[in-house]
C-alpha cells in the first residue's frame, strides 16, 4: 500500500540558489526499505525533512501522504531533537502528546529502549550519553509512538558496529510489521540486507541505482585508500619532547565510579597520528575533551599537553579541538570569515583560509553562512578553521561524521601535510579510514585505555 509519493516536486532554499530537489518522483509503500547516497550538502536531509512535512518554505509539485500516515525522524545531530532531560522522559512525551495511558507508558518506554540496545536507568541523564548513544535514544523515542514510516539520516556515521547490528535486526522487524523506512547514508552497503531500493541524490537529480551500488561506498573508500597511501608521510624521529603525556590513572567523573583505567602511560609526538578507538559510549569524547581542558566535572588528571595542565584559553593557536557537534564551533556569518576569524586573532596569513577552501573544493560555499549547511559540511568548515592554524596538536573527535569519500580524501590529504609539518593529531571513532597513514591507536575497552602497536602493520582509525 502507497503512503508516501513525491511527485514532481522540486524545492530551492532561496531565489538564488539552484534547485536543491529537481524534479523528484518517488514512491515509497508499507514494508519497503529505501536508502538514498549523494555527496555531502547534495539534499540528502532536506529531503527527509520535507517528507516529514518540517520545512516551512514552499515546494513545487504534490507530495501524496496516507491519511494514515505517521512519520517518525531521525536526524543526523540527535541533539537537536531532545526536548526533555531524561531518557525516560524523552520518550515519554511524544507518548504524552498522544494521549497514552500512563500506567502502561513505563512499560512501552522501557520496550523502546531494549529494542535499540539501550539499556539504562529511565533517570539518566541525556547529557551523560554519547553521540551514538543518543542516536539509539532517539531512535526509541520514534519507535514509541509506532510511526509507519521511519526516516533516518545517516545512522551508520554515529553508531558503532555492535549498534548497527542492532539497528538491522529492529528494521528487519519493522520492515516485517509492514513499516516503511527512508535511510539516508554514505555508505548503503552497510544496509543492503534490508534495503529494496537505492538511491543517487546529485545535482537535485534523484536516480535509482542498481543492486550493485550498495557496494559502492567501499569499493570508492578502497580506490581513495590505494591512492592516498601512495603519498607517505615524512616519518620523524622522537628527537623532541612529547607533544602530549598521559600518566596511568583512572578516569571518572566526581561522585561516579571509573570509566575506564589507563594502565600504562600514552604519548602523542612531532607528527603523529594517533587513532583513539572504540564504542559508543567509552569516553572517547570525554577524554579528548579532558586533554583540551574543558571537560567539567572531572578531578585533576595526570596529563601534560604541551608541557602544561590542559586548561581553557592557554593555547592559543597552538592546539585545535574539534567538537562532535560542529555547530557549537561556527558562529561568523560566511563561511570565508568563519575560517579568517582565527587567523586575524592570531595574526596569522588570511590567504590559509582560501587555500584550504580550494584544497577541501568547497570554494562556491565561501560566501554562504555556515549556520545554514549542511551536517557534514559544517563539520567540514569546523575542521578547516582549525587546519588554517597549523596548530601543534590537533584533537579531533570523530572529524569524518557526515563527509562523502570524495571530502575524506581531501581531509586525510591535509591531515598528512599537517603532519608533515609537525602537528600531533590525535582522533576519535570507532572504524577504519583505509586511506589515513596512522601510526599508532589508542583503544577504549572492557572500561582499559591501553596504547597498541604501530598502524604501519595495520590500517584502523576512528
Amino acid at each position: 500500500m502507497k503512503i508516501i509519493a513525491l511527485e514532481g516536486v522540486s524545492f530551492s532554499y532561496g531565489l538564488n540558489q539552484s534547485e536543491i530537489l529537481d524534479d523528484l518522483n518517488l514512491v515509497i509503500n508499507s514494508g519497503e526499505c529505501h536508502c538514498i547516497s549523494g555527496p555531502t550538502g547534495c539534499g540528502k536531509s532536506s529531503l527527509l525533512h520535507l517528507m516529514a512535512g518540517e520545512l516551512s518554505r514552499p515546494y513545487h509539485g504534490n507530495i501524496y501522504r496516507d491519511n494514515a500516515l505517521m512519520v517518525g525522524v531521525v536526524m543526523q545531530d540527535p541533539n537537536v531533537q531532545f526536548l526533555r532531560q531524561t531518557l525516560g522522559a524523552e520518550i515519554a512525551f511524544g507518548l504524552e502528546n498522544l494521549g497514552f495511558d500512563s500506567n502502561s507508558m513505563i512499560e512501552t518506554v522501557q520496550a523502546s529502549l531494549r529494542r535499540v540496545g539501550l539499556y539504562a536507568s529511565l533517570n539518566t541523564p541525556i547529557e551523560a550519553l554519547s553521540l551514538g548513544q543518543k542516536y539509539r535514544l532517539m531512535i526509541a523515542a520514534q519507535l514509541a509512538f509506532k510511526p509507519n514510516l521511519l526516516l533516518l539520516d545517516e545512522p551508520w556515521t554515529q553508531l558503532d558496529e555492535h549498534g548497527v547490528q542492532e539497528l538491522l535486526t529492529v528494521l528487519k522487524t519493522l520492515l516485517a510489521d509492514g513499516v516503511a523506512i527512508m535511510i539516508a547514508e554514505h555508505n548503503p552497503s552497510a544496509f543492503s540486507d534490508v534495503v529494496d531500493s537505492f538511491w543517487q541524490l546529485d545535482n537535485g537529480l534523484l536516480t535509482e541505482q542498481t543492486a550493485s551500488y550498495s557496494t559502492g561506498s567501499y569499493a570508492v573508500n578502497n580506490l581513495v585508500a590505494a591512492k592516498v597511501s601512495n603519498i607517505k608521510r615524512i616519518k620523524r624521529h622522537r628527537c623532541h619532547e612529547p607533544l602530549l603525556t598521559i600518566a596511568p590513572h583512572q578516569f571518572r567523573f566526581s561522585g561516579h565510579e571509573g570509566l575506564f583505567d589507563c594502565e600504562s602511560p600514552l604519548s602523542l609526538y612531532r607528527g603523529e597520528i594517533v587513532a583513539l578507538v572504540g564504542d559508543n559510549g567509552v569516553g572517547k569524547s570525554s577524554l579528548i575533551k579532558a586533554l583540551a581542558g574543558i571537560q567539567s566535572n572531572i578531578p585533576k588528571l595526570p596529563i601534560q599537553l604541551l608541557g602544561r595542565q590542559p586548561k581553557l584559553g592557554v593555547y592559543g593557536a597552538q592546539l585545535g579541538l574539534l567538537l562532535q557537534r560542529p555547530n557549537r564551533q561556527l558562529f561568523e556569518q560566511t563561511v570565508l570569515e568563519e575560517l579568517q576569524f582565527s587567523l586575524k586573532r592570531f595574526t596569522l596569513p588570511l590567504m590559509r583560509a582560501e587555500k584550504i577552501l580550494q584544497q577541501l573544493g568547497l570554494t562556491h560555499l565561501s560566501q554562504c553562512s555556515p549556520h545554514k549547511l549542511s551536517y557534514g559540511q559544517q563539520h567540514i568548515i569546523a575542521l578547516a578553521s582549525l587546519m588554517c592554524l597549523q596548530p601543534k596538536v590537533l584533537l579531533l573527535d570523530d572529524p569524518f561524521a557526515g563527509l562523502d569519500d570524495i571530502h575524506i580524501e581531501r581531509v586525510v590529504c591535509i591531515l598528512h601535510q599537517l603532519s608533515d609539518l609537525g602537528c600531533g593529531i590525535l582522533l576519535s571513532g570507532h572504524r577504519d579510514i583505509p586511506s589515513l597513514d596512522v601510526d599508532h591507536y589508542w583503544s577504549i575497552e572492557t572500561k582499559k585505555l591501553k596504547g597498541k602497536s604501530s598502524f604501519l602493520e595495520q590500517s584502523y582509525v576512528g
